[in-house]
């Protein structure tokens, strides 16, 4: 998985929310600027519609991880950057935990406010635990 698939992913689903579009609506303009391989394309798509299909169990550990606070409330771009890391990290588990925080935490702070890094690491962090100790019960390792 690469950081330009993420970053591609990042790109189209905050094009789908902006616009009220579908992946394919937004996908060509996209492949067009970011211009991304072949193998980061598809990594991107599969990202995208797995955070579409999670979104509500995504949004779930938000609001149990982020006390008091609604997704709804958090920059759209940081809402982004948190279900697909939460897609990453529940259906790609040959995906590192790590290169997953540290590339969506780059991502928050390259695309949104100077805090947003903090903000979804201090999110991002316990879920990913949650979410990968789920996937490896009985103390089984990555």
């Amino acid at each position: 998985m690469s950081r330009a698939g993420r970053e591609l992913s990042l790109h189209l689903l905050y094009q789908m929310e902006v616009r009220g579009e579908t992946l394919d609506q937004v996908l060509p303009e996209a492949l067009e600027f970011l211009q991304p391989d072949a193998a980061a394309r598809a990594f991107a798509v599969r990202l995208v519609e797995y955070s579409i299909e999670l979104r509500d169990t995504a949004d779930n550990l938000l609001k149990e991880t982020a006390h008091n606070w609604d997704p709804s409330r958090f920059a759209l771009i940081d809402r982004c950057v948190l279900r697909l890391a939460v897609a990453e990290l529940s259906r790609f588990p040959e995906s590192p935990t790590n290169q997953i925080l540290d590339q969506f935490i780059d991502l928050a702070k390259s695309y949104s406010t100077d805090s947003s890094g903090r903000f979804v690491n201090g999110v991002l962090d316990p879920i990913a635990r949650k979410v990968r100790a789920s996937a490896h019960p009985k103390g089984e390792k990555e």
